[in-house]
């Protein structure tokens, strides 16, 4: 007959709790809650894309925008002036896109070799939201689609947040190629970007 009490002796799971790590007195190898880098480009653009995911289907990001649209009444797209009675309002990250602060967040915490897991990054970033350190612009959906196309571009004084504070905290943490980018969105404005207000009449009647 088996003894269960052995086979509990020989695969004993212990955790380090100041650590955050499981080990086990029969393996070399532990498991730790965090991590401080990553083996390949690949699985940093998966984990930044994760912890993306994650921050989307949260429920306080959800709060988030329910209070921007809701109690704000933040609730007509920026572009055309039409309003969420009409049709449906989002919230569209702009300065810094969410990609590109879920990578500064990590890239500052691999640069100060600082180890985080997951929900430390989604953590900090939800965090950024409610201190309104970061930048938002409501559009409708077909303008939404329309500038992640590369169609439309939004002039910076639009958009709502202190999105300032956070390329002055985070500029050293961002990639060549995002610095550009923002840069770019920064200079946009209503007399050089690529549309027009009569382009969209409930605009130009506002």
């Amino acid at each position: 007959m088996v003894d269960l009490n052995e086979i509990r002796k020989e695969v004993e799971i212990k955790s380090n709790v100041e650590s955050l790590e499981l080990y086990s007195d029969n393996y070399p190898f532990s498991l730790s809650l965090r991590i401080s880098n990553f083996e390949n480009e690949s699985d940093y653009k998966k984990y930044v894309r994760n912890c993306e995911s994650g921050i989307r289907h949260c429920l306080e990001y959800k709060l988030w925008k329910n209070y921007i649209i809701d109690v704000l009444q933040i609730n007509e797209c920026m572009i055309t002036h039409e309003k969420i009675s009409d049709l449906t309002i989002e919230v569209h990250h702009h300065v810094p896109s969410l990609f590109v602060l879920v990578s500064a967040l990590i890239n500052k915490h691999i640069e100060n070799n600082e180890q985080f897991c997951t929900f430390d990054i989604c953590q900090e970033a939800i965090d950024l939201h409610f201190k309104n350190k970061i930048g938002y612009v409501t559009l409708i959906k077909s303008m939404h689609e329309k500038f992640h196309n590369g169609k439309l571009g939004i002039p910076i004084a639009f958009v709502k947040g202190d999105f300032r504070w956070f390329i002055q905290n985070f500029r050293k943490y961002i990639d060549e190629v995002d610095l550009e980018t923002i840069d770019e969105r920064l200079v946009c404005s209503e007399s050089n970007c690529n549309w027009a207000r009569n382009e969209y009449p409930a605009a130009a009647e506002g």
